[in-house]
């Protein structure tokens, strides 16, 4: 037998086999109300988690693997919520990954200016130049105090 011949062979029992069980499963999950809840709940689901982590996105530099991951977070925790107590990382991923998809090809996503690495860089570094700005104004302040505080003394000295 050849090697081309035994892969057709596994290759044709393996869609058999599919064939054979895809109508049984969906029967399966038609009949099971919890995967069916699960089916119709997870992608809104996941919608709402990677809508959220854009928004969040806008104020504060995240890179898109944290956001994958802080979305699929939120999702799990919605459905433990929901009363899903074992839920599969692997489903939970992909309806975020999906939902990310198709929020980006309808354009939802646009919306959402997302801030870069180098805004963030630049919003500290103003941030830290209004802070020494704010030192300086009061280290002015305390050595006009100073002096006040000084000339008030050697006036009530003399």
């Amino acid at each position: 037998m050849d090697v081309q011949n035994i892969s057709e062979a596994v290759i044709a029992i393996v869609v058999a086999i599919i064939g054979v069980m895809t109508p049984y499963l969906a029967k399966f999950i038609k009949s099971n109300k919890t995967a069916q809840t699960l089916v119709d709940i997870l992608p809104t689901l996941a919608k709402d988690a990677v809508v959220a982590m854009q928004k969040l996105g806008v104020t504060t530099y995240i890179e898109g693997v944290v956001k994958k991951s802080k979305a699929a977070k939120i999702v799990e925790a919605a459905l433990k919520k929901l009363g899903f107590t074992e839920t599969d990382e692997t489903t939970v991923t992909n309806a975020v990954e999906s939902a990310y998809a198709s929020l980006t090809a309808d354009g939802t996503l646009a919306t959402y200016t997302q801030a870069t690495a180098e805004t963030e860089v630049e919003e500290k570094t103003d941030e830290l130049k209004a802070a020494q700005a704010a030192v300086v104004t009061a280290q002015a302040a305390l050595a006009q105090v100073q002096a006040s505080v000084t000339t008030d003394t050697t006036t009530t000295t003399n």
